[in-house]
């Protein structure tokens, strides 16, 4: 039972925090071959299941800091430290 008597579920907020290695194990190879440790918005937008102006939003709010680059009109993002943002960063508020 919960505090308000309820037979409901007890939500329980826990904070998990992936490891380096747990961030790249889904893209290293049998041979042990790293891919794409660099993409695109529109490859970050495919692996994370959102759309592309979902990551242009999160450049603009500063939720990838540290994990991308701009060079001119492109926009590089390094994999495992966007993937370390957005699973070990701060929460973020729904803004």
């Amino acid at each position: 039972m919960n505090p308000s008597g309820d037979i409901g579920m007890t939500v329980r907020k826990r904070r998990l925090t992936l490891t380096k290695d747990e961030l790249r194990r889904p893209f290293v190879d049998a041979e042990g071959h790293d891919h794409l440790p660099i993409m695109t918005p529109t490859q970050l937008a495919a692996l994370c299941g959102v759309s592309v102006k979902t990551i242009y939003h999160w450049i603009a709010r500063g939720r990838l800091a540290g994990a991308f680059r701009k060079r001119g009109k492109h926009v590089l993002i390094w994999r495992d430290r966007a993937l370390d943002r957005i699973f070990n960063g701060p929460d973020w508020n729904n803004d």
